[in-house]
């Protein structure tokens, strides 16, 4: 259950008009704190004890975003204390002390994750055709753009993390239940016309089958899935077609958002601002932010460039590193598909500095350092034993 309110407090409760008007914008914000003085106080074992050595990347991230202060501070007088209170969200990376704290297994983090999904899923199509004044709308901005299928809000990093909790359940396990979990969430993504999340699936689906020794579940495995694509090109072949075509139409059209936030990103600038970033400054200082987004240039647009361009080398060579290392042998396929999703999405999704993507960050975290462990790994099948214990009465497990 807190996983699952972690999850939601990280997309700020989907932006709900009714919610987010209740309880403010840093209500995430408190949430979070008050997880973190839990966690620290019920499991401080695990947080101090056990587990000092897997803080090490998330010690090298923030000490890259404590460093663009500096830049901020020369080129647009934000003084280091502005710096700390514009900074908080970065507060939300206590996520993974959280999860470290908390120590989800595999069933438990998949449990929360598919209720995500269902949950995300209905608040869309409740917002796209039910009551579409639960949320806010930029007035130059439709509430369904053309050949969408729905108004898409935040949480899509989520619902592809839930895909490969699924599919890592139904290749190990070989349920259809849990290849129906499969095919849902692969068009809850499909249907969200998300083009790098959809990619990504496509990529791990090949690397599951790729991997996979000649058997006959791999034969049923690949005869379902080109049955399948085969069934879904025919039917959705014209939006296909359509997201293809936006797409190019996108690529060369040079006032397209992300087009120019690439020409802004790699603009010259001096030394200290390529290896300190420019810093993330607040309105109140400086309304360069508001400038950029109300030009279409906006850093979360433009995945780890955009990363760079605000807060340095350091973050991004932390977030590459640690992605790479997940493509180890001994790591789990959740770690190699996570960090697919994290390659697929360099340039448009991989922008660690908010909430939702501060969690899947810690997601990915959690599931680098905790997924190889016995503890984490649910058992295929559960045996009912008999456990003896001299000083209590006879238990069942």
């Amino acid at each position: 259950m807190w996983v699952f309110l972690l999850l939601v407090c990280s997309v700020n409760f989907f932006d709900i008009v009714p919610i987010t008007r209740l309880i403010g914008i840093n209500g995430p914000f408190a949430f979070y704190l008050l997880s973190l003085f839990l966690m620290f106080t019920f499991n401080r074992k695990a947080l101090i004890g056990e587990s000092m050595q897997w803080l090490v990347p998330l010690w090298w991230f923030l000490f890259g975003v404590v460093l663009s202060f500096i830049p901020a501070q020369i080129y647009y007088g934000q003084s280091f204390l502005q710096s700390f209170f514009t900074y908080r969200r970065f507060f939300e990376l206590s996520a993974f002390p959280i999860l470290i704290a908390l120590r989800p297994n595999e069933k438990e983090l998949r449990t929360s994750l598919y209720a995500f999904a269902v949950l995300y899923l209905l608040l869309c199509l409740i917002v796209t055709f039910i009551a579409p004044s639960l949320i806010v709308i930029p007035d130059k901005r439709k509430l369904v753009e053309d050949g969408d299928y729905i108004h898409v809000l935040a949480g899509i990093r989520h619902v592809f993390l839930a895909f490969v909790f699924a599919l890592n359940r139904a290749v190990r396990q070989g349920s259809l239940k849990y290849y129906g979990w499969v095919v849902f969430l692969f068009l809850v993504l499909f249907i969200a016309q998300n083009r790098t999340s959809l990619l990504a699936a496509i990529f791990v689906l090949g690397y599951v089958l790729f991997s996979m020794k000649m058997s006959s579940r791999k034969l049923i495995m690949m005869t379902v899935l080109f049955l399948s694509t085969l069934l879904m090109f025919m039917y959705t072949a014209d939006q296909w077609k359509a997201l293809y075509f936006e797409t190019l139409d996108q690529l060369n059209n040079p006032e397209y958002n992300r087009i120019k936030s690439l020409v802004y990103m790699v603009s010259s600038r001096n030394y200290l601002r390529y290896l300190l970033g420019d810093g993330f400054i607040s309105a109140d200082v400086n309304p360069i932010i508001h400038i950029l987004q109300e030009s279409g240039i906006d850093h979360s647009d433009v995945g780890l460039l955009g990363l760079w361009h605000q807060f340095g080398v350091i973050p991004v060579l932390t977030v590459l590193i640690i992605t790479f290392k997940g493509f180890s042998r001994q790591k789990s396929f959740l770690v190699k598909a996570s960090a697919i999703y994290t390659l697929t999405g360099i340039v448009t999704l991989s922008y660690f500095a908010f909430g939702e993507t501060l969690l899947w960050f810690s997601c990915y975290l959690y599931l680098y350092y905790a997924s190889s462990s016995p503890q984490f790994q649910e058992p295929l099948y559960k045996k009912r034993t008999v456990q003896y214990n001299y000083h209590r009465p006879l238990a069942v497990s």
